[in-house]
């Protein structure tokens, strides 16, 4: 590719191959989400001087919308749309254009002032500068500096604490910033219209025809109109931060190796350091390598599996997952694809579930 791409040319690039890669998944086609991505490479665009600051940049501004904690999709004409319109008189790409964009904009130095259409924009800016100061010193050595070599460690839990330390302080940072549009669904004479955990199981396609079913099933062609009012059916729970334990169970990982980790002890679990690094949003698999090896793993063996998807079927190696990855693919998306959960919020003993149908607006 000859033409230089500006960063909102190539927001659009990277939006668009995230829409193309999840419309092949949406359609049960795993290998047209493969061709999405090769030709996406092969087109020159990762070789643009701008493009790794615009993937970056993409990554950090994101935000994804939930229904009852669960990562809904990247597409525009998500399901949610409808009740989001209804909530907010704002589709979701003008909701994504006052929320996520300017962030965008604003990181890719497009934009010398914080904007003021959005309370939320200014939060989350404030959020990312405090969090690329700390990720800036995350590998600075913390032994005294001589002038030919580094000193033996006489104190390894101390010296190993801080590295711990600093990224407990990066992932508390980026729960600031890594917020969902979340959505409840009520009970609707006093039954939910939604099946939380047979939703679970459901791979992308059929996740997605029983969310359209379900919402379809709403309106009422007959008397052409609702057959409830979206406050009936829904409720916006507002900007809901993703914590870094809940994130980790969603993935299978008990959210006590989370605890452990913070006290010192690491925990032997390779995908623990691989998530936590999606987690703190790390940009570039290059980037992701040098957080696994801190922690004695890697990510870049061209034998080593990532996941099996569709039963069995295809076998996602490192080196697979590291394309990805290099060429813009969402995190969030990966792990659908893996069948894997947003997050899982931690369930407290002796809390009551309660539902409310307060209006307010994303």
């Amino acid at each position: 590719m000859k033409d230089k791409l500006s960063y909102s040319q190539l927001y659009t690039e990277l939006e668009t191959l995230n829409t193309s890669a999840y419309d092949s998944l949406l359609q049960g086609d795993f290998e047209g989400f493969q061709d999405t991505i090769d030709d996406f490479i092969n087109s020159g665009i990762m070789e643009q001087e701008k493009f790794a600051a615009a993937r970056e940049a993409y990554r950090y501004s994101s935000m994804p919308f939930t229904l009852d904690g669960m990562w809904i999709s990247v597409d525009s004409r998500n399901p949610l749309d409808k009740p989001i319109m209804d909530f907010s008189g704002l589709p979701i790409w003008e909701l994504n254009k006052r929320d996520v964009q300017p962030v965008y904009a604003y990181l890719t130095e497009q934009i010398e002032t914080k904007p003021a259409d959005s309370k939320l924009v200014g939060k989350r800016i404030n959020s990312l500068e405090e969090y690329k100061k700390l990720y800036k010193n995350l590998y600075k050595d913390p032994s005294p500096q001589r002038a030919f070599s580094a000193p033996l460690v006489d104190d390894h839990e101390k010296y190993r604490m801080v590295y711990i330390n600093r990224i407990t302080e990066l992932a508390s940072v980026r729960s600031k910033f890594y917020s969902t549009f979340d959505f409840t669904c009520l009970p609707v004479n006093g039954m939910k219209i939604i099946d939380n955990e047979h939703l679970r199981e459901l791979d992308i396609p059929e996740k997605m025809k029983y969310l359209t079913e379900v919402f379809d099933n709403l309106y009422d062609p007959v008397k052409n109109r609702n057959r409830f009012t979206i406050n009936d059916c829904f409720s916006f729970n507002g900007f809901e931060k993703v914590l870094a334990s809940n994130y980790l169970q969603g993935k299978w990982i008990d959210r006590k190796n989370w605890k452990h980790y913070t006290k010192g002890i690491l925990p032997k679990i390779p995908e623990f350091y691989l998530q936590l690094a999606f987690y703190l949003t790390i940009p570039s698999s290059a980037e992701i390598e040098k957080f696994m090896n801190l922690h004695g793993y890697s990510i870049k063996s061209p034998m080593t599996l990532f996941h099996d998807v569709s039963g069995g079927k295809y076998h996602i190696l490192h080196r697979d997952l590291c394309r990805w990855i290099d060429a813009g693919i969402d995190y969030n998306l990966i792990n659908e694809i893996c069948g894997l959960e947003l997050q899982k919020r931690e369930v407290r003993k002796h809390s009551s579930s309660k539902y409310t149908t307060a209006k307010k607006q994303p």
